[in-house]
C-alpha cells in the first residue's frame, strides 16, 4: 500500500527540478544571502568618530605613497554638469542594477560562470562585511572641511542614502570599496564570456576603469578603497574557484545523507 510520502513524491520531485531549473531556488538563496549582507553592513553604523580616524589615517597614507589624487580627479568633472550626472549614474546604477541584470544573464546563457561569480560575490561580500565591522571609513564626502563635494547628494534624489534605504546602508564602509571589486568580477565576466567579440572584452575591461573614476569623483571613496576592494572580491573569486574544485565529490556525499531523510532528493 502506497504512502502519503510515496504518493506526493513524484509530484515533489518535479516541482524541485522545476524550481530548480527556472532559477527560483537560485534566486531565492541570493536575495536572501544579499538581504543579510545589507542588514548586517547596515547595522554597524554608530563609530563615528572612529570611522572618522581612520579616513583621515588612509589620507595620510595615500599622500605618503603619492597617490592622494582625488581632489584633482574630482576637479575634472566638477564644473561640468553633465560629466557629473554621468559619475553619478555609473556609481549608482552600474552597481547592484547592473548585478542583478548580469547575474540574470549569466544565470540563462552561461551557468557555469554565473555558479562561479555567485559564489565569489557572496564570498567576498561576507569578508567585506567582517571589515567593515572591524575597520569603519568614512568616505571622502563625510570628512569635514576636506574640501569634496557629495555629488549624489547635491545633484540626484536617486542614492544609497536616500531615507528610504538608510536601513541597509553603511555611511562608513568605505574599505573595502566592493563598489570597484564587484564591477572589476563583472567586467572579468563579461569578457570572459564574450571572449572572441573585441568590443565585449573591451567592455567587459573598460566597465571598472569607468566605475573606479565614479567612486571617486563622486567622492564616496578613495583611491585605496578600490585597490582593498580587488583583493577581497580577487580572495572571493579564490574561494569559488576552491569551492567548485571540491564541490561534485562534496555535493554526492551530502545528497546522499540528505535522500536519507528527504526522499524528495533522491534519484528517481
Amino acid at each position: 500500500m502506497a504512502t502519503n510520502m510515496d504518493l506526493s513524491r513524484p509530484s515533489l520531485l518535479r516541482f524541485w527540478r522545476f524550481t530548480r531549473r527556472t532559477g527560483i531556488q537560485e534566486a531565492v538563496v541570493v536575495v536572501i544571502a544579499f538581504l543579510v549582507y545589507f542588514f548586517i553592513r547596515g547595522a554597524v553604523v554608530d563609530r563615528a568618530g572612529e570611522a572618522l580616524s581612520n579616513g583621515l589615517d588612509l589620507i595620510a597614507l595615500e599622500r605618503a605613497l603619492g597617490f592622494y589624487w582625488e581632489h584633482e580627479w574630482q576637479s575634472w568633472v566638477i564644473d561640468e554638469y553633465w560629466a557629473v550626472r554621468v559619475m553619478n549614474w555609473i556609481y549608482f546604477w552600474g552597481h547592484m542594477p547592473l548585478v542583478i541584470v548580469l547575474a540574470v544573464f549569466l544565470f540563462v546563457w552561461h551557468r557555469s560562470t554565473y555558479g562561479l561569480m555567485r559564489t565569489a560575490f557572496l564570498a567576498s561580500g561576507a569578508i567585506g562585511v567582517v571589515i567593515y565591522a572591524l575597520y569603519p571609513v568614512a568616505p571622502p564626502r563625510l570628512v569635514p572641511f576636506s574640501g569634496y563635494i557629495d555629488t549624489m547628494a547635491v545633484l540626484d534624489r536617486v542614492g544609497y542614502q536616500a531615507q528610504e534605504a538608510q536601513a541597509f546602508v553603511n555611511p562608513y564602509a568605505a574599505v573595502p570599496s566592493l563598489h570597484f571589486g564587484w564591477s572589476m568580477l563583472l567586467g572579468g565576466a563579461f569578457a570572459w564570456v564574450g571572449r572572441g567579440h573585441a568590443w565585449i572584452v573591451a567592455g567587459g575591461v573598460l566597465w571598472p576603469v569607468l566605475m573606479l573614476f565614479s567612486i571617486v569623483m563622486t567622492a564616496n571613496h578613495y583611491i585605496i578603497d578600490a585597490v582593498f576592494g580587488a583583493i577581497v572580491s580577487l580572495a572571493g573569486l579564490a574561494v569559488a574557484d576552491a569551492m567548485r574544485r571540491a564541490q561534485p565529490g562534496a555535493v554526492r556525499l551530502l545528497r546522499m545523507a540528505l535522500a536519507r531523510y528527504l526522499p524528495v532528493l533522491s534519484p528517481g
